[in-house]
């Protein structure tokens, strides 16, 4: 009993609070954005809605959390290199964010034809959604790497507080459609942009970058991309194939129940963003051990919280879905098992990554992931 009382008085457990307090708010935000979307749309444009952001997420998800984690990784270590470094990701967020954007535009219309042709005007405001997230995320890589967590978690807020109230007017005016929801979408990325430029240094860009800066940032960051890569794509791709099979309404049902672990994901990007610095900055391999076994009892924790949508998904889909996504019972209780062992793994993860620099074995365990689900 003492150990516990003394582990919940360590700064893990404040930084954790601090950025859980900050999700607990973002997370309220975000569900009633999808509560007032789900209603109004209906479960099919619903699913188009769902599968549009899945398509966003799949391409900045796949580049973007590689340059990022590499961003919190150079920049803990606050040496003599970690300006140029920081410079080097933004150089990278801007190249491939835009580079990404152009591409998601010209391709629009041959994907949405291919998966569901709905999609044709929605994935032309994705193409929109791709740089502008991978231009709003630099400002909270750098709080996280010099351990901000209540700018950051600010940040979180400050997102969802603009997509809700935009999709709250949209809403309370009538005018709620996929096309306005994803517009509602990047006027919380827009407020976050412009508000975390204001909280960061910018004197990194007065740096030079040489042909170090980017080996050594290439070197940590390559197994990093073919694993989020690979994270991306089976973490989002059944959204798009259940729209090609299956149609928009199957969709939508099947999202209604994914959303329920959109906190339970939140939360767990909430703790990794605790522990990536902390196992970066860790000098020997025993602190990151004895840090891994106090992280994991609190993981541990929340991953049997995680499972009580087994007996409460009838309950909890009915009120705030309603009756018309009563089929969305059992995908709930499916996932819940799922990703109560994905809260587990949050510290696993990030000990690999930043601690013993196993990138390498982080994508492996995502492409065998990416085989299970397609098998």
């Amino acid at each position: 009993m003492l150990k516990v009382l003394e582990f919940l008085k360590t700064k893990t457990i404040k930084d954790s609070a601090v950025v859980s307090g900050g999700m607990v708010f973002s997370t309220l935000l975000s569900a009633a954005t999808i509560f007032l979307l789900a209603r109004w749309l209906g479960p099919g444009d619903f699913g188009l809605y769902a599968a549009s952001l899945a398509i966003a997420v799949i391409v900045t998800d796949s580049l973007e959390l590689a340059i990022s984690g590499s961003v919190v990784n150079f920049g803990a270590k606050n040496n003599a290199s970690s300006q140029k470094l920081i410079k080097y990701g933004l150089i990278l967020k801007l190249a491939l964010g835009l580079g990404l954007g152009i591409l998601a535009a010209v391709l629009a219309k041959p994907v949405s034809g291919w998966i569901n042709p709905a999609l044709n005007q929605p994935l032309y405001l994705v193409a929109l959604i791709i740089p502008l997230n991978f231009l709003m995320r630099f400002p909270r890589s750098v709080l996280q790497s010099q351990r901000r967590f209540w700018a950051d978690s600010s940040l979180e807020v400050i997102t969802s507080l603009g997509r809700f109230l935009s999709v709250a007017g949209f809403y309370f005016s009538g005018s709620l459609t996929v096309i306005t929801g994803l517009w509602a979408y990047l006027s919380g990325a827009v407020a976050a942009l412009m508000i975390g430029s204001a909280l960061i240094s910018w004197k990194f860009l007065k740096e030079r970058i040489d042909q170090e800066t980017r080996r050594h940032f290439f070197q940590f960051q390559k197994w990093l991309t073919i694993g989020f890569i690979l994270a991306a794509i089976h973490g989002r791709m059944d959204t798009a194939i259940l729209l090609k099979l299956a149609g928009p309404a199957a969709t939508g049902i099947y999202q209604a129940a994914f959303r329920f672990f959109m906190p339970v994901m939140q939360l767990a990007a909430a703790l990794s963003l605790v522990f990536a610095p902390r196992f970066a900055s860790f000098v020997t391999r025993q602190e990151a051990r004895i840090y891994l076994k106090k992280a994991a009892k609190l993981t541990l924790l929340l991953g049997l919280g995680v499972l009580l949508m087994l007996p409460l998904a009838p309950w909890l889909v009915s009120l705030i879905f309603g009756s018309a996504y009563s089929s969305a019972v059992l995908p709930a209780r499916i996932l819940s098992l799922g990703f109560a062992l994905f809260i587990v793994m949050a510290p696993f993860t990030a000990y690999l990554i930043y601690s013993v620099n196993r990138t390498r074995v982080f994508a492996l365990i995502n492409f065998l992931q990416l085989l299970l689900l397609l098998i």
